[in-house]
């Protein structure tokens, strides 16, 4: 696309706040496609209801639509004009232009902050660096010191108790008069022990990571997707038909399911999951700005309010679940008599509200004329998580939040625990 100003190409540029945007390197301007000013303004309402009935007159500019090459019209919004196309709903903003729109329009509960100055200096190197790629080396990537620090604190003092621990158990080993066979409960009670508060450590630190990804992305209209790593909510949409539920029968757009039996081992018992699955039939999400589809297949599903169902105190289960053990080729019988079966199914019902985080693919073949919504499908990638979720981001931050500590104060606590308990033995 060209500059309304100077006529020079626009370059692209990838923002924090989600879409690309198109910059011009000389500073005259950028190009926002139809909704994508939503991701860089709080109260996008506000605006949009100010657009076309806040008293100014539309004026009709010579400027013609880089998409479309149709003339635009002018319009003075908050004090600052929009050039705007009546046929694709982009808009032209001079320089300063965003700035003072965000600026006008707050509200949101999480300030959006934009440094214009920035981005075109963004603009201007980009265009350098395409023009001259000799004389622009990728600088070395920036890391976030406090950060850094904090975990290197973090790590160093839980491998330093461990370390302790070692020392210990050892010292006990070497000093024993004799071994013991089997060998000593001691060590075994540390190793274990060590190997647990590692494994919650990791926990710890991986409910940080995803709830690290989560926060930083917003969430973006639909209409304006773009490639890559995408945050969306919206209500669900059947792509073609309803489902059924495969245990109660209810209709559905999509489900998950489990069959777990209760095994005894002596005096102890367990649930056993003998089968699992999923719907793979793909689903629309549909906001205010559009719809796209969701091809589910290999999602993290993040659906709590599931349906059970399990035999009674008569070994019977409902007549639905029987029904749906039967498609999915499970006796609920064997040699020794019925079996203790319990079914579980999560479900997104129609009209549901969802959050859904991955990669934002197109479909081979769709031209680029095509709207977003109709050319992109969220999906899998092997490089971006991919959830599913029927509760808010708020809800899923919480929850990541409690598991982080959990698993960071649980692996500290085993640890000391084993201190605890060599060091009072040595």
């Amino acid at each position: 696309m060209k500059c309304l100003d100077c006529q020079n190409d626009l370059v692209r540029l990838p923002t924090t706040q989600g879409p690309d945007l198109d910059v011009c390197a000389f500073g005259h301007g950028l190009w926002l496609d139809a909704g994508e000013v939503n991701c860089f303004v709080e109260d996008y309402l506000s605006l949009k209801q100010a657009v076309g009935t806040g008293g100014g007159v539309a004026i009709r500019t010579q400027a013609t639509c880089p998409r479309c090459a149709i003339q635009m019209d002018s319009e003075s919004v908050a004090g600052t004009a929009i050039t705007s196309c009546s046929l694709c709903h982009g808009w032209w903003l001079a320089q300063g232009c965003l700035t003072q729109l965000n600026d006008s329009y707050k509200g949101a509960a999480v300030a959006i902050r934009i440094d214009e100055q920035k981005l075109y200096a963004r603009a201007t190197a980009r265009m350098e660096a395409l023009r001259h790629p000799s004389l622009h080396q990728p600088s070395p990537r920036k890391t976030d010191s406090g950060n850094l620090w904090f975990w290197s604190l973090f790590f160093g003092l839980a491998l330093g108790i461990a370390g302790i621990v070692f020392v210990a158990g050892v010292q006990k080993t070497v000093h024993t008069s004799r071994w013991t066979e089997p060998a000593d409960a001691l060590l075994l009670y540390f190793l274990i022990g060590t190997g647990g508060s590692l494994g919650l450590f990791w926990y710890g630190w991986k409910a940080q990571q995803r709830k690290r990804l989560i926060a930083g992305i917003p969430t973006s209209p639909i209409r304006s997707l773009a490639l890559g790593l995408v945050e969306i909510s919206g209500q669900a949409e059947p792509e073609i038909e309803l489902l059924n539920s495969p245990f109660g029968g209810l209709p559905c757009i999509f489900y998950s399911y489990a069959v777990e039996e209760r095994v005894r081992s002596g005096k102890n018992s367990r649930w056993n999951t003998i089968a699992s699955g999923t719907s793979e039939q793909p689903f629309f999400v549909r906001d205010a700005t559009g719809r796209v589809l969701v091809v589910p297949t290999g999602a993290n599903l993040v659906l709590p309010d599931e349906r059970i169902s399990r035999t009674n105190w008569l070994g019977d289960l409902p007549p639905a679940a029987v029904a749906g053990l039967r498609r999915l080729g499970i006796a609920t019988h064997s040699w020794i008599g019925s079996k203790t079966l319990r079914c579980r199914e999560a479900l997104i019902l129609p009209e549901e509200s969802l959050y859904v985080l991955g990669t934002a693919l197109e479909h081979h073949g769709m031209s680029h004329h095509i709207a977003n919504e109709s050319r992109l499908y969220i999906g899998s990638s092997r490089d971006h998580a991919f959830i599913i979720s029927d509760r808010s981001e708020k809800h899923l931050l919480s929850r990541l939040t409690w598991q982080m500590w959990a698993g960071f104060l649980g692996g500290l606590a085993l640890i000391a625990g084993c201190a605890a308990m060599i060091l009072d033995q040595t």
